[in-house]
């Protein structure tokens, strides 16, 4: 009777044990809000379409845009942001290029700021656009487990190629008609 009883003990102590690790290893539960802002551009400007928030930003060839907005953490754990994982979303104008690091705790948030590097005018038309709209981030929770959590942006990034003449090194036929 005494050995039935401890294996009931170890049992429900291993379940305790594997519960409470499968409930920490779901992926985080990341989400991002603002308030926002963005240096490295001489204009930019907010306006909602339908249900999207748009930021117009711009253009400055070879020029670094930096966008911050808050990440907020709704799990019952911290996360740590490391980065950008080596997969982004492709985009024409911008270059997805580093986003800064930091530690959300559980039911908090924390301001991040992303860089863009802005490059490609001559290979599309005049005033043909680019978005960004969401990032990869990879993350460690608990000082444990990685994850990559693809995270929506409070707002889409957008700018347009801008005509020749701030456009450096387009030529006559580096840029398609339009």
């Amino acid at each position: 009777m005494l050995r039935k009883v401890l294996l009931v003990a170890v049992l429900l102590a291993l379940l305790t044990v594997g519960g409470g690790v499968a409930v920490a290893r779901g992926t985080p539960s990341l989400a991002t809000e603002g308030p926002t802002s963005v240096t490295g551009t001489e204009a930019s400007g907010v306006f909602e379409v339908a249900d999207r928030t748009i930021r117009q930003v711009r253009y400055d060839d070879d020029g670094t845009l930096r966008y911050t907005f808050r990440i907020s953490n709704d799990g019952r754990l911290p996360v740590r942001v490391l980065g950008l994982d080596e997969e982004q979303p492709e985009t024409r104008l911008f270059t997805i290029t580093s986003l800064t690091t930091a530690t959300v705790p559980a039911g908090g948030s924390e301001d991040f700021t992303l860089e863009l590097h802005m490059a490609g005018c001559e290979t599309l038309s005049s005033r043909a656009g680019s978005f960004v709209t969401t990032i990869s981030a990879r993350t460690e929770t608990a000082g444990m487990f990685e994850d990559t959590v693809d995270l929506d942006l409070p707002e889409e990034i957008h700018t347009g190629s801008p005509r020749e003449a701030f456009c450096p090194n387009s030529t006559a036929t580096s840029r398609p008609p339009g």
